[in-house]
C-alpha cells in the first residue's frame, strides 16, 4: 500500500484531473488566507446609522476591519432589523449592504415602519462568517433633516416606540 498522500501521488498521475487537482491543493496549501475563521481573527465591525425622512429610513454603514484596522473587501454583507419590544409584528425585509467608494465600508437602507428601539442585525457572509446585533434609537426627524440613530444599552430606559415628536 502506498504511504503517499492522495494529492501528492496524484501529482505523478497521467490523469490531467489528478494533476489539476494536486496543483490546487498545492497552492491553496502555500497561500496565507486573506481572512479566514480559522485565523481565529474576528473583524471589527463599525455601524453608523441615521434616519430620515417618513417610516422612517435608516441608512447604515458598516465599516469592516481587520485586528490591524486595515479594511476587510468583498464582504457579502446583509442589514436586517426588528423591534425587540414586538419582534412578531415588526420585522423588516433584509438588505444587501453595498461597497461604497471607501475600502471596508458598506451601505445599507433599511425601510423601518416607525420610530423607537431597532435591533440591527449585520450579518457577514463572505470573507468570513459572523453576526453582529446593535440596538438603536431610530426616531423621526423633521422635514429632510437626519437624525443620528444611537445606541441603547441593555436595559436603559427610554420610550417605548420613540418620542415621535421629530427632532432637529
Amino acid at each position: 500500500m502506498n504511504s503517499m498522500p492522495y494529492w501528492i501521488s496524484a501529482c505523478f498521475s497521467k490523469s490531467v484531473q489528478h494533476k489539476r487537482l494536486a496543483f490546487a491543493l498545492c497552492l491553496s496549501a502555500m497561500l496565507p488566507p486573506a481572512f479566514s475563521a480559522e485565523s481565529g481573527e474576528r473583524p471589527q465591525i463599525g455601524l453608523q446609522c441615521v434616519a430620515s425622512g417618513p417610516g422612517p429610513s435608516l441608512d447604515c454603514v458598516v465599516d469592516l476591519q481587520r485586528k490591524d484596522g486595515s479594511p476587510i473587501e468583498r464582504a457579502q454583507i446583509t442589514l436586517g432589523a426588528l423591534m425587540p419590544s414586538m419582534p412578531m409584528a415588526h420585522t423588516i425585509k433584509p438588505v444587501t449592504a453595498r461597497p461604497t467608494n471607501q475600502a471596508g465600508k458598506y451601505q445599507g437602507t433599511l425601510l423601518l415602519e416607525m420610530p423607537g428601539v431597532w435591533s440591527i442585525e449585520v450579518d457577514i457572509a463572505a470573507p468570513v462568517r459572523e453576526k453582529v446585533v446593535r440596538n438603536l434609537m431610530v426616531e423621526t426627524c423633521k422635514g429632510d433633516a437626519r437624525c443620528p440613530a444611537n445606541p441603547v444599552k441593555p436595559g436603559e430606559k427610554t420610550p417605548e416606540h420613540g418620542s415621535g415628536k421629530g427632532k432637529h
